[in-house]
């Protein structure tokens, strides 16, 4: 199998329709159905089995998905690299915590690229469980993530520490309350990025529902600008770290934090341990430090 053969397989599934997908491929009905008959064929098992709705993946298919996708990224990010090269110039690929170079700001980025102009620095906002992964696949060169890190599989550097912070509108009766309490939340409507993110399933999971909390949780998204508005609307209180509610919080919302200082996690720059970075990797590394004024 190769790459072309991959991504037609991927058209098909999301289209369940052979036209509709030769079409976008910009292929014939029967040249797209021959790639398909062949994967098929090297891979010892159906695909797609015809029902009345069209096309119905079998599970083995399903299967196949994700793996797919991830080795056709795999080419993408091959091939990016091939193109930097060809222009003398490296990458230096990290996956972070959604907003954190937000909160590291746009001055960083424009410094970084001043002392490093041969550099591109490749920047993806994503959950912390799927930067590590992608780390350990080596899809990227470090992750920017919230511990706790396990050290036989990573090295990790921490950058600061940051606390759980709660975005709530200023009429709202917690709003009063300079420090809160995990019971505090007792029938509340909480918001927040999500379970694939460890602050939330922390706060949420751990520290509430298990604790015999009752607490409504009607949107989870890592749109933060979305959480505000939310927030704003009257929706509830949106759950997430401090760097993220101070940067997103309007005039008529508020910021509040728990009675315990330790609740938060640190934020730490890792890479996939047994692995020498590039001179591309070094050079972001120490500058990263210097500007965060870690030794």
């Amino acid at each position: 199998m190769n790459q072309k053969q991959l991504s037609y397989f991927l058209e098909v599934y999301y289209c369940r329709n052979i036209q509709a997908a030769a079409d976008k491929l910009y292929l014939t009905h029967q040249g797209l159905s021959r790639v398909i008959r062949t994967l098929e064929e090297e891979l010892g098992s159906p695909l797609f089995t015809r029902s009345n709705r069209g096309l119905e993946p079998t599970d083995f298919a399903t299967t196949l998905v994700p793996h797919v996708q991830r080795l056709l990224d795999d080419y993408a990010t091959i091939q990016g690299v091939h193109t930097l090269t060809s222009q003398a110039k490296s990458a230096v690929t990290v996956y972070a915590l959604d907003h954190l170079f937000g909160h590291f700001g746009a001055d960083m980025l424009l410094q970084f690229h001043e002392q490093h102009p041969e550099i591109t620095l490749s920047i993806l906002d994503t959950t912390d469980e799927y930067a590590l992964e992608s780390l350990s696949a080596g899809r990227c060169d470090f992750a920017v993530v919230n511990g706790p890190i396990d050290n036989t599989r990573f090295t990790a550097t921490p950058l600061f520490y940051s606390r759980y912070a709660f975005r709530m509108r200023r009429d709202h009766r917690l709003a009063q309350k300079e420090k809160l309490t995990f019971a505090d939340f007792q029938g509340e409507t909480i918001l927040g990025k999500g379970r694939a993110y460890h602050c939330f399933r922390t706060n949420i999971d751990q520290h509430m529902l298990s604790q015999g909390l009752y607490v409504d949780v009607p949107v989870e998204t890592p749109d933060e600008n979305l959480l505000q508005q939310l927030v704003e609307a009257g929706l509830g209180i949106a759950a997430t770290y401090d760097f993220t509610a101070v940067s997103h919080c309007g005039e008529n919302t508020v910021v509040r934090y728990l009675d315990d200082d330790r609740a938060g996690h640190h934020i730490y720059l890792v890479e996939k341990a047994g692995t020498l970075p590039t001179r591309a990797g070094r050079a972001f590394k120490q500058f990263l430090l210097e500007k965060l004024e870690i030794t």
